[in-house]
């Protein structure tokens, strides 16, 4: 893109430098999409540096240097993101400083790196951490003199001055890097159909063939347009009674949980519905989860893809507490390897049936929201039957800066999970943990966790179709032994329904084999109900938060 072009000398006259690869070349005659001013405003509201929060405001929708059309400003701004990802400060002291010590060949090869990505329509497909490695700067990159550095070639400290006199005023940011955006697709539209153009003159393909490769060109291409859509309510009459009628005939549509107590509540899950699983440590949502796995995945009459991410249990231990489950073996005498001749039958029995299960696991200690969407996302298309995502657990995801709080950081899980789900239109099963204060209390005496519980943000609340929780109501004060036979009693308490009704389902849990049994209901039903009721009528009646999204 304008990495064919020499470099300038701080001696040479500043001029707006389009691209010069073949994704730029002018189509007819005409240059490319573009408006300089847009891009030295862009730059100017992050060169002035009194807005510590520009750059993140920036950074979602220009995630990459070529997003710019004059070559000089794809340098400052590649300087701008080198900044950021070390959390340094963007301004103009920090931006010149930065570049005179960038050897410019370096910087050149960079952008020939991005701009050879951008002509394989890889570059917008890669993560946040595979970009930076593309303009991440190492001791080579250093320069020996001023002369050769990225600094003297776009025309020295002047030239960046002026560039950070231009008029940008942080208040019209958002709108000038959306419209930056737009010219930026724009011009992928141009190279990618151009492209197209090329190969219809210089091929014998057929036509067929070639209309075939525009639409999946324009279908990969329209999932830049974040344009939201109107509807008319005849529109939206035609297509609930269209909803309506493929329920009737289709029954059994949602995915049913295999706990019928807890599917009559739920009324199954549902495609694009995000469910929170929420539980004290050790209560064994983990195991609960397995649980509701295995009887989508493992279901013998009409099986469902699952995939089971974990962020802290390796798949292998996973694994064995689902053949502990399954199986009816002692976890403890897998792990201490005492196992007689008739456990190991049944353990390898019990192996070669969770083989036939539509089930994915997924295990990895390092992972941003984003790529778990990624993840999720290439799945579904590669696959095509992938029904349930379960995420174990939530609070272990990155987000998408590390600079984020708490609440910022759970509240941004809590929002991608939601759209992913809605996206892929696959229900998202998501454990959460829970703050300190539903610790209070221990055994019988503990009260009921409530919504304010939930760790990290009022968004999770939010943002779910359905909040549970598990809730440990015997003596759980660890002082007696725990045998092979020994049960926990652990109620399951759907706290927020958006699409039904609250209530309890009370389990048998039991740890040594990971094992959950429904139980009969006894008289505290009533009571924990009441607990339940009264904190969502409380959350009601009292004022927002000044953090809390009233809506």
């Amino acid at each position: 893109m304008a990495d064919d072009l020499p470099a300038r000398t701080s001696r040479e006259p500043r001029a707006a430098r389009p691209a010069a690869r073949p994704g730029d070349t002018p189509l007819g005659g005409r240059e490319l999409p573009h408006n300089i001013e847009l891009e030295k405003a862009v730059l100017a509201a992050l060169l002035d540096g009194r807005s510590a929060v520009a750059i993140q405001r920036v950074r979602p929708l220009i995630e990459h240097p070529l997003a710019f059309f004059n070559r000089d400003h794809r340098i400052v701004y590649l300087a701008c993101l080198e900044l950021d990802d070390g959390n340094h400060s963007v301004d103009l002291q920090a931006v010149s400083e930065l570049l005179s010590r960038y050897r410019f060949q370096a910087v050149f090869d960079k952008l020939k790196q991005q701009t050879l990505l951008f002509e394989a329509e890889q570059l917008d497909a890669l993560g946040r951490d595979r970009l930076r490695e593309l303009w991440r700067q190492t001791a080579a990159d250093r320069a020996d003199v001023y002369e050769d550095s990225a600094l003297a070639a776009i025309g020295g400290y002047n030239a960046l001055g002026d560039l950070a006199q231009a008029f940008g005023p942080v208040a019209s940011l958002e709108r000038n890097v959306t419209l930056l955006k737009d010219y930026y697709l724009k011009r992928k539209l141009i190279t990618r159909l151009q492209s197209l153009c090329e190969k219809a003159y210089r091929t014998p393909e057929d036509f067929p063939k070639l209309v075939d490769e525009g639409g999946q060109a324009i279908l990969e291409l329209g999932k830049y347009n974040r344009a939201a859509q109107i509807y008319t309510i005849d529109q939206v009459a035609d297509e609930t009674l269209d909803k309506i009628i493929e329920r009737q005939n289709n029954p059994s549509l949602g995915i049913k949980t295999g706990i019928g107590e807890l599917d009559d509540k739920l009324m199954a899950l549902r495609p694009g519905g995000l469910y929170i699983l929420a539980a004290r440590p050790g209560v064994g949502k983990t195991s609960f989860a397995l649980k509701l796995v295995g009887n989508i995945a493992g279901n013998q009459e009409s099986p469902h893809r699952a995939l089971f991410v974990s962020l802290e249990v390796d798949k292998v231990d996973l694994l064995k507490k689902l053949v502990c489950a399954e199986g009816g073996i002692d976890f403890k005498k897998i792990e201490e390897g005492r196992l007689d001749e008739t456990e190991m039958e049944t353990l390898a029995g019990t192996l070669a049936q969770l083989k036939n299960w539509k089930l994915d696991l997924m295990d990895v200690s390092d992972l941003t929201v984003q790529g778990l969407r990624s993840v999720v996302k290439r799945r579904k298309l590669e696959m095509g039957d992938l029904d349930l995502v379960v995420l174990d657990y939530l609070q272990l995801l990155n987000a998408s800066r590390p600079d984020m709080n708490e609440y910022e950081k759970v509240s941004e899980i809590s929002r991608v999970l939601k759209v992913m789900s809605r996206e892929l239109k696959i229900p998202v099963l998501a454990l959460s943990q829970m703050s300190r204060d539903a610790e209070k209390g221990a055994g019988t005496s503990a009260r009921a966790p409530k919504l304010s519980d939930l760790r990290g943000s009022g968004s999770i609340e939010q943002d779910a179709d359905a909040v549970i929780f598990m809730h440990r109501v015997d003596a759980g004060d660890g002082q007696r032994e725990e045998g092979p036979d020994t049960a926990r009693k652990i109620q399951i308490i759907v706290a927020k329904n958006r699409f039904g009704p609250q209530g309890l389902v009370n389990m048998h849990f039991y740890p040594a084999k990971m094992r959950f049994e429904l139980a009969a209901f006894d008289d505290q039903e009533d009571e924990q109900m009441h607990e339940v009721r009264a904190d969502r009528r409380e959350r009601g009646q009292r004022p927002p938060a000044v953090e809390e999204d009233v809506f």
